[in-house]
């Protein structure tokens, strides 16, 4: 019986960063100040997929980042409707 797929992020974090325009360096900066503490080499381990983030890691990314905690796992279209308006 195969395993089931585990859940997390459907976005690729090391591209929501390099879009962002930030370095590593920089996030963990961000992180620091929204309370999160992580090393660059933590980071960098999450971001190239070596090490699973724990949801609190994953929403300080996005407040990190200044995007909404679902943006980190469906995507920036989650809730865009054809007029292009966001949901709630």
């Amino acid at each position: 019986m195969p395993a089931n797929k585990p859940i997390g992020p459907q976005v690729p974090l090391q591209a929501l960063v390099e879009a962002h325009r930030l370095t590593r360096k920089q996030l963990a900066e961000r992180m620091a100040a929204h309370g999160a503490s992580i090393t660059e080499q933590g980071l960098s381990n999450i971001l190239r997929g070596n090490k699973k983030p724990s949801d609190a890691t994953l929403a300080a990314i996005a407040d990190a980042l200044g995007i909404h905690h679902l943006d980190i796992w469906l995507g920036p279209m989650r809730g865009q409707s054809a007029s292009g308006n966001r949901a709630a």
